[in-house]
């Protein structure tokens, strides 16, 4: 391996002109210094440049003709001149990354991977830290070489004595066995190269007759030259896809015992940025590859595992006993120990080797802990199930942000673990048990819209993204307005599916005085002279059972006079209806919301007798493909009723409909703004 140097021209005041600081620590002075391939010749001594740690040449310098700078080193300071002018505008450029997968006979593996950006901002001086975590019950890291190369042709290598191994820091309780390795190269500036190097020997891979992997050609920065080669023995089987392949070359290659294809793509632009956009993984180009030509061995293997861990024990009997002895029905047993499972067993992150890992801990183990990751809960949630006589099992998903599943080439896959349950003469639907504050059946967004792995049943499902009315807000305002234009408001709130369970642990968290708060500055968001009289949270604790929200106060103020009329705008409608990620005239990409969404508003208004309503804005209606809404005021005496209802059918707006989707819900805005006009009789306030 070349060794990197730190070349510093100064004019020291010293009796030799050079000085060559070794590895060892060791100090070398020199008269002349002469370097030619990987040798340093001295006046009296040849060093390996490997040896060397530094070089700071005094007057003269190099021998003239016979010490230029590395051709490697020349080659990417021309480069980057070029760079700098081309891509100013970006904080960084990734100048090469690099990859090899080595799939050795005997089922091992190693993958390498070689770094090189160029810093343009602030921002990606932290290229200059690295962090890589690793299983030492699976693999072995070695970092062959890590240095920052400056513009003036300085070389400074990390000393790697200072890289280092620690376990994992995480605000969450962690029982794993993996381990992080890092280093920072040192004297990271705007303008430097940084460069790194290292090798990943896999010597326990979870199945050595299973070989899948990845690779992206892009991310957030430009990329100007991304490659990964894959070597494998001749008689594997291989097979692979490129998502947004446009770019990328491929080759291949063979001798009597390997076989050898190399993919690369140069000049990737990064994605624009826009206001919701899909994840990186899903627009830059995207490669998954494999060594199976189907399912059946991965199923079976993910299957087995579970099967051993989903035990029904005395104990787990007895557990599923006591929640479901005086329910009948499947939803009411499921239900109850959705909920159970939630509140009962707090989520940890224990992974360790693969038996541990994708596979989980027994269920009695886990139930016995009082504690799991998202697969240990989703093993203990199957088999509570299956004591009840409900099938489930776990399945494996890529939570939200990630790539979508390529089900063309088979591979593990996924993130995260969630339950698929199969009820009697229904459809098979999808719980996550991983959360704390879930309402049957409702469940996580990150699950929303990608595809899970069923190893049990041995088929793959895709998870629907749920009906707007499983995703419901329902707002409901009771506002009497006196004659001075003030008015007391008592506004009450329930919800469905993800958005109460964000609510509900939202308030779960406050402590008494916090929840005070909090409500005040609900109220002064109205009107900011409001005062809040009461507040309630109806079933909190208790997410069996719908949350309800109470609010009262009264605002000094609720009607805007002009001139001799007044003009009243219903509290919150408008905010409630902007939609900041619609700000572009057209998109580039996919609008990505995290689920579909129902809203539904009720306002009844009291009126005093003093004031006449002269205009209420019309009957609205509105619809396109993936979204509709409907509003009307109605007047019935002294009261003013307003209802309306807006529903997104679901999580994507596709970059054809953004267009028709951005008009409608303009539309809707602008209807929201529009007031009712009133008239004071009587006399004025």
């Amino acid at each position: 391996m070349r060794k990197s140097l730190l070349l510093i021209l100064i004019i020291p005041l010293l009796i030799f002109p050079h000085r060559i600081e070794l590895n060892n620590g060791k100090i070398v002075n020199s008269d002349s210094i002469r370097m030619k391939k990987d040798s340093i010749y001295t006046t009296d001594t040849v060093f390996l440049r490997s040896d060397v740690k530094s070089i700071i040449f005094g007057e003269g310098g190099l021998e003239k003709g016979k010490g230029e700078l590395p051709k490697d080193i020349k080659g990417v300071l021309e480069d980057r001149e070029k760079l700098i002018k081309e891509y100013s505008d970006f904080d960084g450029v990734v100048m090469l990354d690099k990859g090899v997968y080595i799939l050795f006979p005997d089922g091992t593996r190693s993958n390498e991977y070689h770094f090189r950006g160029l810093v343009l901002k602030d921002s990606k001086r932290t290229w200059a830290t690295f962090q890589r975590q690793f299983d030492p019950q699976r693999e072995k890291t070695k970092i062959e070489m890590a240095r920052v190369i400056k513009g003036d042709g300085r070389i400074i290598s990390l000393d790697m004595s200072k890289i280092k191994i620690t376990k994992p820091k995480t605000e969450e309780i962690y029982f794993g066995k993996t381990k992080i390795i890092s280093f920072s190269i040192p004297e990271v500036e705007v303008g430097d190269i940084v460069e790194y190097k290292y090798i990943e020997e896999i010597f326990n891979p979870w199945d050595k007759k299973i070989f899948t992997s990845g690779w992206f050609f892009g991310g957030s920065e430009p990329v100007i030259k991304s490659s990964i080669k894959t070597i494998l023995p001749s008689d594997s089987y291989f097979n692979f896809v490129i998502k947004n392949e446009k770019g990328v070359i491929v080759n291949s290659s063979s001798t009597d015992s390997t076989k050898e294809y190399i993919f690369e793509k140069n000049n990737t632009l990064p994605p624009v940025d826009e206001p919701l956009m899909p994840v990186t993984e899903d627009m830059v180009p995207f490669l998954r590859l494999s060594n199976q030509k189907d399912w059946d061995y991965i199923f079976n293997w993910y299957a087995d595992f579970q099967k051993k861990r989903m035990k029904v024990t005395e104990e787990i009997q007895q557990i599923a006993d006591s929640l479901t002895k005086d329910l009948t029905t499947h939803e009411e047993k499921t239900a109850a120990l959705y909920h159970w499972i939630q509140r009962n067993i707090r989520y940890i992150s224990i992974k360790g080797a693969a038996s541990s890992g994708v596979s989980g801990h027994e269920a009695s183990q886990t139930l016995e802990n009082g504690y799991g990751d998202c697969t240990d809960k989703a093993i203990l949630f199957s088999t509570l199930l299956k004591a009840t006589d409900i099938e489930a099992y776990p399945v494996y998903l890529h939570a939200y942000p990630g790539p979508q599943l390529i089900k063309e080439i088979p591979s593990f896959w996924g993130n995260h673990a969630i339950v698929e349950v199969f009820p009697t003469g229904k459809n098979p639907y999808f719980l996550d048990p991983v959360s704390e504050h879930h309402r049957y059946p409702s469940f996580a967004t990150m699950d929303h819209g990608t595809d899970a792995i069923c190893a049990q049943k041995s088929r793959i499902d895709f998870i629907e993204v749920p009906v707007p009315e499983t995703n419901r807000r329902n707002y409901t305002y009771s506002i009497k307005i006196n004659k001075n234009d003030s008015a007391y408001v008592t506004f009450q709130s329930s919800y469905t599916g993800s958005y109460e369970a964000g609510i509900r642990a939202y308030w779960e968290r406050l402590e008494p005085e916090e929840k005070k708060k909090q409500f005040e500055q609900m109220a002064k968001r109205v009107s900011s002279g409001a005062i809040l009289m009461d507040y309630n949270l109806k079933n909190l604790n208790d997410i069996s059972k719908p949350l309800k929200m109470t609010i009262k106060y009264k605002i000094p103020e609720l009607l805007k006079k002009q001139g001799e009329l007044y003009l009243l705008k219903l509290p919150e409608l408008e905010e409630r209806y902007t939609k900041n990620e619609l700000s572009l005239s057209n998109r580039n990409y996919d609008l990505i919301y995290d689920t579909s969404e129902e809203i539904v508003h009720t306002f009844k208004l009291c009126l005093p007798k003093e004031i006449k309503i002269l205009s209420i804005p019309e009957q609205f209606a509105g619809k396109e493909k993936n979204a509709e809404y409907t509003a009307s005021y109605t007047q019935k005496g002294d009261t003013l009723i307003f209802k309306d209802a807006w529903r997104r059918k679901d999580k994507k707006i596709e970059v054809s409909e953004y267009s028709n989707y951005k008009a409608l819900c303009n539309e809707i805005l602008n209807y929201a703004k529009r007031p009712v006009i009133m008239l004071l009789t009587g006399g004025n306030r």
